[in-house]
């Protein structure tokens, strides 16, 4: 009986210090390695020093005068880049988060800032191309801001409709990853 009292009250002591977040560019790195790790590396548990070492390295991508919430949906739109690249073809890979969240790494999220480029010069003459992308963007960032069931319904009645069915595993992988950061 004591060992079930012990276990309740260190989970609820968690949760008070991962509920604490005051610094609201901590939060939003927290969340982009949430959805980083559901779309990339969703079979893969890390520790809590790896994941400590994994908000840093998503923080240097914070540093610049963009707003964070710019930041986010770019970032959120390069992964889902990779993600796709990924499924193209059998066999292709992304590193280790460690290497692949580096800024100084070339064939890590360093890349990908080439291929979202090129997106956006597209859509210059096409507007609606990729917009899956940018609707997840907008659509996880929508969650942050209001975390709710109404909020989850329309995103996947808009997803569906769009027939945006690899970004919409994606959006739930996030969802069911953010539920348990906050555990």
């Amino acid at each position: 009986m004591s060992a079930v009292r012990k276990t309740k009250s260190r989970a609820s002591h968690l949760r008070v210090v991962k509920g604490s977040k005051t610094n609201p560019l901590q939060s939003i790195v927290e969340s982009t390695w949430a959805f980083m790790h559901a779309a990339l590396w969703q079979n893969e548990e890390f520790t809590e020093a790896e994941q400590m070492q994994f908000h840093k390295l998503i923080a240097e991508y914070y540093n610049n005068a963009a707003p964070a919430e710019k930041v986010f949906e770019e970032l959120v739109e390069r992964v889902c880049l990779v993600k796709r690249y990924l499924s193209r073809k059998q066999g292709r890979y992304v590193a280790k988060p460690i290497d692949w969240l580096n800024i100084h790494y070339y064939n890590g999220l360093r890349v990908t800032e080439a291929w979202y480029r090129q997106v956006c010069q597209q859509r210059v003459t096409v507007p609606y191309y990729n917009q899956g992308l940018t609707l997840l963007a907008k659509a996880l960032l929508k969650y942050l801001q209001e975390p709710n069931a109404h909020t989850l319904q329309i995103v996947r009645a808009r997803l569906l409709a769009e027939r945006q069915f690899d970004l919409l595993q994606i959006f739930n992988n996030t969802i069911v990853q953010l539920q348990i950061n906050q555990l």
